[in-house]
Formats: structure tokens, sequence, C-alpha cells
């Protein structure tokens, strides 16, 4: 021991010195020369010095003051203020290795000696968890400053105290200028209420609030949609010192909600209301109609029959055919146009809706009487009247609409009633001719419920092979002998027998049949030839009418070409007969079919010649070999003039095209003298035969010379 240090006791001295010793937390007294006076057992645990070692010695020799300057500061400063608290940044143990620990010193006096009492603490896991707290704090700001999501605090006084960088984005605010705002500044008047509610009622009583939708206004004005939740923000007492809210921008969410409403709702196509919608405010409008006619009944000035209201059903004719031959992307643009010009024509509280496809449903809202009915419908039908333009394709198109109404109540009392009703009386409209209307009369029901159910027979008649060919013999006129035939298709019904196609093919045009059907009946001509053939019957030719549907398949040469060889016949054997209405809807796709069917030898015949609008600029320029002259033309010969004029100007026509011509329906020798006269080739009809059947064309023509 060093001979300067007092062996007197040592200021803990006494009843204390137990305590001193066995203190589980490391004492040291030194003089203010700084050599030990003292140390516990913790001391000497702690840093590896013993007691007699220690005491006498300063802590710069034995080390444990990492550096004089350090030392010198703690001492300093204790001086000052004879209490201090002093971090090390390291103290030295005997082994070398470094205890990081705080100093908790006072000065003590002691018979008038003046002694430095020191309680050392470890804060080796303190100091690592304020490093991992500081370290979670900048991550904290830099999540802060960065998230998707806006975060603000709002102080006692009502202002923004701090807003991070996406809600100042989303306000279109710096953060210096919002801290001159309030909530309320960037909020429409319509939901301070409420945010005065929520703050209170939930973020200021149980410390956070619901999530909740609302709107805040942009620095341009501009209003958009959020959601926020409201967190209440505590000072280091406990005390409420404002809110934190986390703020949500839903604007692109609201507009998918939106698109998704108005896709449930409306079609996509057109933008109109769909049958949901339409159903929705028909029902509406029978309420409303109702109560009115309800109230209106008791009073002689105003019958309900005037209080109506009209349901109109329109369909557009045909419009398969403008699919078909021009394309879905033509179809689908004009429905929208279409849509656009029916809207023009009606009143704002009447209901324009489309209920797929090429069907439009139209509600004419009270009031509306018989006569307004039907001033709006001819209305709409003028529209058709004119051609209407395709600007994307700049061209224009022609086509016509057949509609049905029904009024209320007189025509029913509910909504499936009344449209019912608008259907049964758009398909008597088609019935009529097509491009009219018509009102619903209660004779329409049997109408309807017949051809429902032909059209479910109809879908399986070809499955069950009810389907059949007749042959109408076609006859020179110059030498009396067969110069083919023509296959006619015959529906044969397990209950009503034969029915003709005039009573079931319009049908299967519109279910969409007419293709297969068409397909079948190529195949089972072909393979009638040949079963005549191996019969000893040599037909010139067979002709065979066939659907736009087989001439848009771009497959129809390969298959016809199929079913001559596979039937052992010449391609000149095989007619085949399209309508003139058909070609005027002709595409490149088509033409490119005709020519390809007529480099594979095939025969081709306009049907019905001059029932449609032929254009001769494109007749000549069309692969076609007859025109058939229709018998609307021929049963008038020798009765009217105009019919007869007409026949004439057919045959010089096809002479200068050098095309032969076919007449339909010959039925008196009078009809066949002026075609033979007049230099028609070939005559079709009852004066020769009537449709026969297979078995019939072998025994009257077997044996006997053709053409």
């Amino acid at each position: 021991m060093p001979e300067n240090v007092s062996q007197e006791p040592a200021p803990y001295a006494g009843q204390h010195s137990a305590v001193f010793a066995e203190c589980p937390v490391p004492f040291a007294i030194t003089n203010l020369q700084g050599r030990y006076v003292d140390v516990n057992r913790a001391f000497e645990t702690t840093f590896g010095w013993p007691r007699h070692e220690v005491i006498g010695r300063t802590s710069m020799e034995i080390g444990i003051w990492e550096s004089s300057a350090e030392r010198g500061q703690f001492i300093e400063r204790l001086q000052r203020n004879s209490t201090v608290r002093f971090n090390t940044a390291n103290t030295i143990c005997r082994d070398g290795s470094r205890y990081r620990c705080r100093l908790f010193a006072s000065l003590l006096s002691y018979r008038d000696e003046t002694y430095i009492f020191t309680v050392v603490i470890d804060i080796h896991d303190l100091l690592l968890a304020e490093g991992e707290a500081r370290f979670y704090l900048e991550r904290f700001q830099q999540l802060y400053e960065h998230m998707r999501d806006g975060c603000s605090l709002v102080g006692k006084d009502g202002r923004f105290v701090r807003s991070n960088r996406a809600f100042c984005d989303m306000l279109g605010y710096s953060e210096e200028e919002l801290q001159h705002l309030t909530p309320r500044n960037i909020t429409p008047a319509r939901w301070h209420e409420q945010d005065i509610r929520i703050e209170n009622e939930q973020a200021f009583t149980r410390g956070y609030s619901d999530i909740y939708e609302k709107e805040h206004r942009r620095k341009d004005g501009s209003i958009f949609p959020i959601e926020i939740q409201l967190y209440c923000n505590f000072d280091a007492s406990g005390e409420s010192d404002g809110f934190w809210g986390i703020v949500r921008d839903i604007s692109e969410r609201k507009a998918q909600q939106e698109h998704l409403n108005f896709l449930a709702y409306h079609d996509p196509l057109t933008r109109l209301p769909n049958r949901t919608l339409f159903f929705d405010r028909l029902e509406h409008a029978l309420k409303r109609a109702k109560r009115t006619i309800l109230g209106a009944m008791p009073s002689a000035e105003m019958p309900f029959q005037q209080l109506q209201l009209a349901l109109l059903f329109l369909d557009i004719d045909h419009f398969k055919n403008v699919n078909d031959t021009l394309g879905h992307l033509i179809g689908d643009t004009l429905l929208q146009i279409l849509a656009q010009n029916i809207t023009h024509c009606l009143r704002e509280s009447d209901v324009l809706a489309r209920f797929g496809g090429d069907e439009f449903v139209i509600l004419l809202d009270s009031p509306v009487t018989l006569e307004s009915a039907t001033t709006i419908t001819r209305r709409i039908l003028a529209l058709f009247a004119k051609p209407v333009y395709l600007p994307q394709q700049d061209k224009e198109i022609y086509v016509t609409a057949s509609i049905g109404v029904s009024l209320f109540p007189r025509d029913g009392l509910n909504a499936e009633t009344l449209v019912k009703h608008a259907d049964l009386a758009m398909f008597k409209a088609k019935d009529l001719g097509r491009n009219t209307f018509h009102f619903y009369e209660a004779t329409l029901g049997a109408s309807l419920q017949e051809r429902v159910q032909m059209e479910a027979a109809l879908r399986s008649a070809a499955q069950r092979n009810e389907f059949i060919l007749h042959y109408q013999p076609q006859i020179d006129l110059a030498t009396g002998k067969l110069a083919g035939v023509e296959a006619l298709l015959r529906w044969r019904h397990p209950e009503r027998g034969i029915i003709p196609p005039l009573h079931f093919i319009p049908i299967i045009e519109d279910i969409g049949l007419i293709g297969q059907v068409g397909a079948w009946a190529i195949t089972e001509a072909c393979r009638q030839m040949a079963a005549w053939r191996a019969a000893g019957l040599k037909i010139p030719r067979m002709a065979v009418n066939f659907s736009v549907q087989q001439l848009e398949y771009s497959g129809l040469v390969d298959f016809v070409a199929r079913q001559l060889w596979e039937n052992c016949l010449q391609s000149w054997e095989l007619e085949l007969e399209v309508t003139e209405s058909l070609l005027m809807h002709r595409t490149e796709q088509t033409l490119a079919i005709l020519r390809d069917l007529e480099m594979l030898g095939i025969q081709l015949s306009i049907d019905d010649f001059g029932t449609g609008y032929s254009s001769l600029a494109y007749l000549k320029t069309l692969p076609v070999h007859r025109l058939k002259i229709d018998y609307s033309f021929v049963r008038d010969i020798g009765h009217d003039s105009n019919d007869e004029a007409i026949i004439r100007a057919i045959i010089a026509l096809a002479r200068s095209l050098g095309l032969e011509t076919v007449a339909e329906g010959v039925e008196r020798e009078e009809q066949e003298r002026f075609l033979h006269a007049e230099g028609c080739r070939i005559g079709q009809g009852f004066r020769y035969a009537r449709p026969l059947s297979a078995d019939q064309i072998l025994a009257m023509f077997h044996g006997k010379p053709a053409v």
C-alpha cells in the first residue's frame, strides 16, 4: 500500500461497511488525487483487480480509464456539480477486456477530507437496447417517409404537425404548407360533423378509431375519396396530445367498384341498361302507374285507359346475316349506332335497354296512349328507312327492324307478362314480312307456343333422321327431256306428317341450324345421284339450295369436293343455288369461295331472281351460270303485261351475259309457250311434276332419254 494513503477507517466505516462490501453493484472510493481508498467485492469481481492491489493506486495506474483526458473530463464535471452521471466509452479490465459502464459519482466529506464516491453500472445491455431502438427508429422514419399511405400528426391546436411524403403528394401541399392548415381545411363541410363524432367517440376514448371512408380536398380544389383511421397520440405523461391519421387514396378502388356496378346493370357494348336494370325500372314504373290508376278511377275526367305504359320489343331483321357476311366488328358498330339513334327518338322518361344480341326493349313511361305509342313506334321504324353510316369502315348499310308492342294494363299487369306479350307481337311483325310493328293480341300466345314446340322438335330432328329430300324435275322446254332435278327439303314430322320448308326453314335459320341442315342436304343429294345411277337412271344435274352460313364456311369447297369424290360424281353434275338477297351481302371471303367452287367445276345459279335488289354492275363479276325466274312473275303470264315485260328483260339480260334461264312455277301450257318463245331454256313446275320422292323420280324417268 502506498505511503500517502491514510490508514484511517474508510468513509463508510461503521454500520454501513457490510452493505458497502457485499453490495452486488461495484463501488469505489477515491481521494481527489484519484487514488483508491477502498473498493467492494463487486468491483474486484467486475474488473479483475484484488482490493489490496487497487487501494493506494490511481485508476490510470491500473488501466481502468482508457485515457487521462476522459478522466480529466470526469473530474472537471464532478467539481462543477458535486454529483454527475458519466458514460465511459470503454473501461479496461485487468485481463484486457473492455467494460462499458455508466458512472454515478458524488463528492463525500469525511473528517475534513473530500472523497469521490463512485457507483459503476454495467450498461452493455442498455447500450445494445438503445442502439437497437435507434435502428428501429431510423427504419420507422424511412417507413414513415416512404409508405404508400398518407400519415399525418395533428396537434392539440388542431393543426398538422407532421406529414409524410405520401400525404403531401396526395393533397398537393408541402409539409410546411400543411402546418398552417387543419383537417377541416382539406375536408368538405358535409364530413365535419362525422369527423367530430369519430374523434370524440372513438379516437379519444379508446385510443383509435374504426377505418371509415370520407373525402379530402386537394390544393387544386378537386375532391377524392379516402379511407382513414385515427390513432390518439400521447405525450410523456400519458395525456392526449392530438392524433395520428393514416390515410389511403381509394379513388382507383372506387372507380373499379363503379365500373363493376355499371357492368352489373348495363350492356358493355352499347352502355344501355341491361335486362336486370330494365326490369327494376319497369317494376318501379308499374307501381307508380298502378297507384295513379287507383287514384284516378273514381274520377270520370281521368279514365284509367289514358294512364298506360307501353313496352316495345325491337329485333333487328336478319342481323345474323350482318355478322356472318360483314363480320362481328361491323355488327357491334352497327348496334352501337342504332342504340344512339333510337335513344334520340325517345323522351327523357323512357328507358331503352339491350336484352342481348340484336334485341332491344323500350319502356314508354306514363303518360302513354295508344296513339302516342304508335307515333313513337313509327318514328323508330323511320330510322331504319335510312342507311346507317359506319364511319370506321366508311360504308353504309341498310337494316330493318320488327317491333312488338304491349300496353299496361290492357295486355298485362306485371313485368314478365308485358315483356312476353311484346315479344309475341314482335314475332307476329316478322311473320307479316318484317320491317313493321304489331300490337299484342290474345291469339298470339297459341302461335308462340307452337313455335317454341317446333324449335324444340327441330333441334333433334336431324338426330332422328326426320329430314328428307323431295325432287322436282327440270324440263328442257325445246325437247321435253329431263334437264335435271332440284332437291327440296322436307321435314317428316312424327305426328304432323310431311311439313313443307316454308313452315320450318325460317325457324332453323333463326336458331342457327341452317348450316348443319344444308350440309346434310348436299350430302344426301350426292348420295341419291349415285343411287339413281346404280339403278340405271342418269340425272343430268342436281340443284341444291345452300345458305349464307354455308357460304361463309371456309371449308365448303373441300366439303363439296369430298362429296363428289365419295359418290363418283362429276363436278358439273352438281348445281348450288343461292338467293339473290344473299349475294347482296357478299364479302371478299364469299366471293373467293364462289370462285373456288367455279374452279372445282360446280355450277352456280341465282334463285328467285328479280325479287331482290341486284346490282347489274357486280352481277357480271360473279361466277354464275343460271338465273332462276321467280314464280311470282311466271304465274301471271297471259294476265299481266308487266310481269311478261320483266321476264323478257331477265331473259335478255341472261342472254347478254351468257347465262341460261330457268323458270319456276310453270303450271299452264300458255306459260310454257311464252317462256320458250322468249328464249328461256328450262322450266320447272306443276305442269311437269310436283316434288317427288326418290323412288317416284326413278319410276317416272327410268328408261327415258335426258338432255
